[in-house]
Parts: structure tokens; C-alpha cells; sequence
């Protein structure tokens, strides 16, 4: 791995935390705030308790009223339903709170008087009505919520008051109940008795209808099918008689005028012998024609009806034929065939006396098979018209059916309203029962102790949360190596950790027992650490050692996070320079109480002891100074004696312990000094300094507090800054960069982070195995 490599660590640079990382930020911040966040809760709490001794008492006193269901059972009489239950409820409440049923209570009971004197009656209602509650009680079943129970309560602050009033609005309630019910049977029936009328009238106007459309189309109805179909069967048998009778007086008809003709055939001959009067009969040929035009009509009759167009043909030159005859004869005396009689033979009158008759009675037949075919057809006809009858008639049942069901059913309903208005008359129906009385409150409702309180602590943990959180973001520092690492030209070199030094342990020892020197020091007892006793105790006797210099922990923890830390930072440090003879290395800070002076102390010592090189720690803090309580006989002169040449360097000079680590202290405690001109002195002799050291690490005053820094910082060959974690705001620290105008990388040690901020795996490696620490007193 080369140098460079070695040197520059990559920057971590997250493009988002995830959420347990800011959960941890924000629980650090809680507990960094944590005095604020319990001043706050008991801020909170105590609001809470004077709001509960200051706030007005409010006592509530409630009544149980019981729906009784319907006593006599429904299966004997069924009760008028109306609305469900809820909704009744929700009636009877809005007309018990009513402004003027609210308004005579008020005046009553004397309610809210200086609210009615200060903002009038209206106010007071309203002020009356918020505070009666209505509950339902019931239970949960298949169909839903059943209503079993009303709870009804009202909170004042006069308890006697408060059961008063809810034992009015219970009797309102009963009261409100029966009036509805009454109503509601009574309207029911009075509705009931105007249907019915309505229904009865509409019942025989449609009863008149039925009626009038029977008489109108009688003969075609369904039910009259039968009887049309036998009569259709029995004029089908006269007429198949008819046509029969009709069939043989046509064939006598036919024999006699056969006979007539062969008999004047005859008779012609005979009487010319015999008979000179005799003459011989001429048939005209028009009489033939009109024999066989009535031939041909009466065979189409018997096949087809009259409006079929032969035989309308046929009638027609029947008529024409006769014409003829009638104007060719004219009066003359002709028979039936239009033959002018010639004799009078009494055979031959016999015959055509037979004849007429016969063709009387034919035309009697046939008249008669004409009004069978008529009546036949009138028959059919009614019969094809009975389906279209029947719809229409259906139709009218139909509507007529449905008006009687409609009448009945609001005859039976009729009927058992008058029933349910007797029951509700004698008070056998659903009814409001008083289960509990209204009771006299014990304990106010108001203010709720308990919930105020919780609100308090809540509001109050809240409120200090808020603020720690809202102080967090108004003044933003750093926290985390990764919030330093993000910010260009960063470098960190070492996360320090806060540390406890072991002064606490020894304040608390000397509480027990060892007492403190007269200068102030205290007598350590000594640490055993793997089985050895640590540095300070030799031959058996106490070092005399000062808290500050116990801040030391690369000396007196060893094998703490933060010694190891600053090994690592003196690690870097050594390798990036390790080609220079001589070092030259500032610790400042922005701010002061950052921790730089301890920095410089660990950091040096860890560089001597470690490294072996020979370190000169200079405190160049003149305003406050601090280096001198880590040296182990502090010198009587510094660093100002030795630039104003009163005293050698060697003078000047303390060691901390063996190692090659050295003190040079600032001095010059009596008086004023000029520190810009002892800067520029220092700078002179700077050169001789390098050479007897390889390091000079300079402590210096803070960027923002001292104008000193701008020379200082001209002096080093390494500037390593001291940011403490939550303390040292983000824009002055960068504002301590832009005051000194460096390019250069900066190289960073953030100092004092939290325990929760430390990565994990820094804990645990610097246990060994098997060896057991305690602190024991050197005996």
C-alpha cells in the first residue's frame, strides 16, 4: 500500500441514512435535551394539576329507561310497527329538546342564570342541550343492533340539580312516547279508512266494467267456447241434412222433367194423330241456359261460400239470362221453364204442377242451406274472436283481482288497526318504562383527573421534545464522522469519544477515605490493569497527580476507545510526515471548550511514547493557558521568558513522565504581552526548535476568539482541528475556515461524540482475554 494511500481515507458520503440511523440521531437528541424534555413534562403536569384545581366541577346524573316490548303476543294481535325504534327515538329526542320544552325547563329549574343575564336565553338552551346526553343500549345480533334500553343523563354543576332535571326529561321522554304512539295508531286508522273507501269505489267501477263488456261482446266470451262449438257441430249436421234433402229433391226434380220431356215427346206424336189440338212444345234455348246457370250455382254453394268469385260470377248471368227472358216474352203467359203451354193434358199438368212444386220447395232448401252457411260462419266467427275476447276480459279480471285483494287486505288491516288502537288506548302495547331512576351524582365527571394529567405529561414530553428537536435544527453542529466527512475538504483523522477521566474515580475513593493534599492534588490510588499496577504508583507510594492531568487517558486509560483513537490520529499524522526532519503541528479549534488542549496533550504523548520521537508540546494560548497541569513539575518560567530571552529553553521545559515528551508552557502570568509580537518572535527562533525536536505541536487559542491565528497558522507545516460533536455550530466552524483562507485539506479530530454515535465495532477489541482489571489502593 503506498504512502498516499495510506494517508487519504475515503469519504463516506450516504445519499440517505436509514431509519434506524435517525432514529438514533433523534433519541440522542432527545437525551442531549433531556433536561429540557423533563422541565417540560413537569411544566406540563403542573398546568395539568392546576387545571383540575381551577376548572369548574361538572356532576352528571342518569336514568335507565326500559322499551317494554308489546304484552299481549303478536301472533293474537299484531301492533302497528311505524318506524323502527332509532328512528322514534331520534324523533322523540329532537321534540324533547325542543327549543320550547328546553326554554320551560330552564325557567323551572332556574338554569344557567348569569349566562341568560350575560348572553342571553338562547345561549343558556344551547349550553342545556349540550350537555343531555341519549344512549342506546342493546345488543349485537344477526340483523343487526336491537335497541333493549335508552340511557338518558344530564351533567350540572349542582348535583341535585343535575337529578332533577334528568328525571323531567325522563318523564318528557314516556310522555313524548305515548303521544307519538297514539298518533300513530290513530293516523293509521284514519289513513286505513280513506283507502278502503277508495278501494271499494275503484272495486265496482271495475265490478261495472267486467259487466258492461260481457253484455257487449255476449256469445264471443271464453266461457262460452263450448256452447258455440256444439252449436257450430249441430248447424254442421243440418246443413250436411239440408244438402242432403237439397241432393234429392234435385235428382225428383231432375226425373220429372225428364218425364215432362219425354212424355211431350211423346204426346207431340199422338196428338197429331189422335189430338188435333195437340201442339208441340219449343223449348228456347235461353231457359236451357238459365237451367244449367242454376245447376252450376247451387254445386258452387255446396263447395264454397258466397264470397267466392264464381259464384258471384254465376248470380250474375242468372240475372242477365232472366232479363233476356223477361224482355223476349214480356207478358206472355210462360211456366217456370218459360215454355208457353200448348195443351192441356191433365197427366202433363200433373207433372209440371210437381214440378213447380218441387222447385218451390228447392228454393225453400236452398234458402235454408243460405242461412245455415250464415249462421255457421257468424258461429266461426264468434269462435276466432273468443282468444282476443278472452285477453281483453283476462285483463279486466286481472285488475279486477288485484283491486279485491287490495280491498281485503285493507279490510284485515283496518280491522287490526282498530284492534292496535285499543291496545295502545289501553296501554298493552310497546311502552317506556323507568328501570332507573335518576340518581344523585357522588363524583363530578368534570374535570377528568386523569386524562388531564395524561395530557400534561404527553403534552409536556411533547412540547420538550419539540423543542430539543426545534433547538437542534435552529442550531445545527456535528454530530457524526459522516456529517464532517460529507463537507468538502474535510478530513477526519479520529473520532474521540466522551471519556470519563479517572478524577471521578478518584473524587469518589477520596469520599471514602484518601484524603487530598494540601495543594490540591490527591493521592491515586494505584490501577491494576492484567496483573500491573499502573505507572503512577512506584516503590510502594502514592503520586501526587492533579484531576486535569488525569484527562490524559492516553497515559492513564491506555486501553480506552478514545487512547486508541488518538493513536490513530497519531498514526496518520507520523505517516504524512515521515519524510520531514522536523514537524511543525497546530491544534486549534473554532470555539473555545472544544477540547484542543487535551487533544494537544494525548496527541503528543501518543507520539512520543509510541513513536519513540522526541515532542515539544507549546502552548501558545496566552489568554488561557492550560498545558502546565499536565507537566510533572511545572516550570516557573514559559514560553514568554524564554522569547524575551530571561530564561533558557532548558528552563522553560517539563517533562509529563519517561517518555520524550515535553512541556513548554505559555509563562508570563503577572502582566499583559504583546501576542502578536511575541508570535513573531517565536517564529524566529522557530528553527532552532525544529532541531533539537522532530515535533512541535503548538496549542493555540480559538480561530474566532483570537487575531493570533492568522500568523500562527503560517507557522505549521500540519493544522489539525478540534471540532467537539454537539457543540460547535456548522457555520462557525466554517467560518473559521474562510477566516484563515485555507486551500489546503483540512484535517479534522472530532472530539466529545456520544456513546450511541460510536460504531459498534469499536467496542469490545481492547478487553483482553482472560485478565481481570480492578482498582485496588497501593498498600
Amino acid at each position: 500500500m503506498s504512502m498516499n494511500e495510506t494517508e487519504t481515507p475515503a469519504v463516506f458520503d450516504p445519499p440517505g441514512e436509514p431509519l434506524s440511523v435517525q432514529m438514533q440521531e433523534y433519541w440522542s437528541t432527545i437525551l442531549r435535551g433531556k433536561w429540557l424534555v423533563l422541565g417540560s413534562m413537569v411544566a406540563g403536569i403542573a398546568v395539568a394539576v392546576t387545571l383540575c384545581m381551577v376548572l369548574p366541577k361538572s356532576y352528571r346524573s342518569s336514568t335507565l329507561i326500559m322499551i317494554e316490548n308489546q304484552k299481549i303476543p303478536e301472533d293474537y294481535v299484531k301492533g302497528i310497527g311505524g318506524a323502527s325504534i332509532e328512528q322514534r327515538l331520534t324523533m322523540i329526542q329532537q321534540q324533547v329538546m325542543s327549543r320550547t320544552i328546553l326554554s320551560q325547563i330552564l325557567d323551572e329549574y332556574d338554569l344557567y342564570g348569569r349566562q341568560v343575564e350575560r348572553e342571553g336565553h338562547e345561549s343558556a338552551i344551547d349550553t342545556l342541550r349540550k350537555m343531555i346526553k341519549v344512549e342506546t343500549v342493546g345488543t349485537l345480533g344477526a340483523s343487526g343492533k336491537s335497541v333493549e334500553a335508552v340511557t338518558l343523563s344530564f351533567a350540572h354543576e349542582d348535583p341535585t340539580t343535575a337529578m332533577n332535571v334528568t328525571a323531567k326529561l325522563a318523564s318528557l321522554f314516556i310522555e313524548e312516547n305515548v303521544k307519538v304512539r297514539e298518533q300513530l295508531v290513530t293516523g293509521v286508522s284514519v289513513f286505513l279508512e280513506q283507502e278502503l273507501s277508495e278501494a271499494k269505489k275503484a272495486l265496482e267501477t271495475q265490478e261495472e266494467a267486467i259487466s258492461k263488456y260481457k253484455t257487449k261482446y255476449m256469445g264471443q266470451l271464453p266461457e262460452q267456447m263450448e256452447a258455440n262449438l256444439r252449436t257450430l257441430d249441430r248447424l254442421q249436421t243440418e246443413l250436411t241434412a239440408t244438402d242432403d234433402l237439397l241432393h234429392r229433391q234435385s235428382d225428383r226434380l231432375s226425373r220429372v222433367e225428364k218425364s215432362i220431356k219425354e212424355y211431350e215427346a211423346s204426346g207431340g206424336t199422338a196428338a197429331d194423330t189422335d189430338n188435333p189440338k195437340s201442339v208441340n212444345t219449343v223449348v228456347d234455348p235461353l231457359v236451357v241456359r238459365l237451367h244449367e246457370l242454376e245447376r252450376r250455382l247451387t254445386s258452387l254453394r255446396a263447395e264454397w261460400k258466397e264470397t267466392y268469385p264464381d259464384i258471384e260470377d254465376t248470380k250474375q248471368e242468372i240475372e242477365d239470362v232472366k232479363a233476356q227472358l223477361a224482355e223476349k216474352y214480356n207478358a206472355q203467359t210462360t211456366d217456370q221453364d218459360g215454355e208457353i203451354p200448348k195443351t192441356f193434358d191433365p197427366y202433363l199438368k200433373e207433372l209440371f204442377k210437381q214440378r213447380n212444386d218441387l222447385r218451390t220447395e228447392l228454393s225453400a232448401i236452398r234458402d235454408r242451406r243460405a242461412r245455415l252457411v250464415e249462421q255457421i260462419r257468424d258461429t266461426e266467427r264468434r269462435v276466432e274472436q273468443i282468444p282476443s275476447r278472452e285477453q281483453d276480459l283476462m285483463i279486466l279480471l286481472r285488475d279486477y283481482d288485484n283491486r279485491k285483494k287490495n280491498y281485503q287486505a285493507l279490510l284485515d288491516k283496518r280491522l287490526n288497526a282498530h284492534v292496535a288502537e285499543n291496545l295502545e288506548k289501553r296501554q298493552q302495547g310497546e311502552q317506556f318504562r323507568v328501570l332507573d331512576p335518576a340518581n344523585l351524582p357522588q363524583k363530578p365527571e368534570k374535570p377528568n383527573r386523569l386524562v388531564i394529567m395524561m395530557f400534561g405529561l404527553i403534552g409536556g414530553c411533547g412540547l420538550g421534545i419539540g423543542l430539543a428537536m426545534g433547538l437542534d435544527r435552529l442550531n445545527p453542529t456535528f454530530r457524526r464522522r459522516e456529517e464532517v466527512e460529507v463537507m468538502p475538504g474535510m478530513r477526519v483523522l479520529a473520532t474521540i469519544p466522551q471519556f470519563f477521566p479517572l478524577s471521578r474515580q478518584i473524587s469518589a475513593i477520596s469520599k471514602s477515605g484518601h484524603q487530598g493534599t494540601a495543594d490540591g492534588s490527591f493521592r491515586v490510588p494505584a490501577v491494576k490493569i492484567a496483573g500491573k499496577v499502573m505507572p503512577w504508583a512506584s516503590s510502594g507510594k502514592r503520586n501526587e497527580i492533579t484531576s486535569a492531568n488525569l484527562n490524559l487517558v492516553a497515559k492513564w486509560q491506555p486501553r480506552s476507545i478514545a487512547a486508541e483513537q488518538y493513536r490513530m490520529a497519531a498514526t496518520k499524522l507520523v505517516l504524512s510526515t515521515e519524510g520531514r526532519d522536523s514537524t511543525v503541528i497546530e491544534i486549534t479549534s473554532a470555539l473555545m471548550g472544544e477540547g484542543k488542549t487535551t487533544t494537544v496533550v494525548n496527541l503528543g504523548y501518543t507520539i512520543a511514547r509510541d513513536f519513540g520521537k522526541k515532542t515539544l508540546l507549546i502552548d501558545c494560548d496566552f489568554q488561557r493557558p492550560a498545558l502546565h497541569h499536565y507537566a510533572k513539575v511545572p516550570t516557573r518560567t514559559g514560553l514568554i521568558e524564554f522569547l524575551n530571552g530571561q530564561a533558557s529553553l532548558d528552563d522553560c521545559v517539563s517533562v509529563i513522565d519517561e517518555c520524550p515528551c515535553f512541556i513548554l508552557e505559555a509563562g508570563g502570568t503577572d502582566g499583559e504581552c504583546n501576542e502578536l509580537g511575541l508570535i513573531q518572535q517565536l517564529k524566529g527562533i522557530l528553527p532552532e526548535l525544529r532541531a533539537q525536536f522532530q515535533y512541535l505541536i503548538i496549542n493555540t487559542p480559538p480561530v474566532l476568539s483570537s487575531a493570533t491565528m492568522g500568523i500562527l497558522a503560517s507557522l505549521a507545516d500540519e493544522l489539525v482541528w478540534v471540532i467537539r460533536a454537539g457543540y460547535s455550530p456548522k457555520h462557525l466552524v466554517q467560518k473559521a475556515f474562510t477566516m484563515l483562507g485555507l486551500t489546503s485539506q483540512h484535517q479534522v479530530i472530532l472530539n466529545g461524540l456520544d456513546a450511541q454515535s460510536m460504531p459498534n465495532h469499536l467496542y469490545g477489541y481492547t478487553i483482553p482475554y482472560r485478565r481481570d482489571r480492578s482498582i485496588e489502593s497501593v498498600r
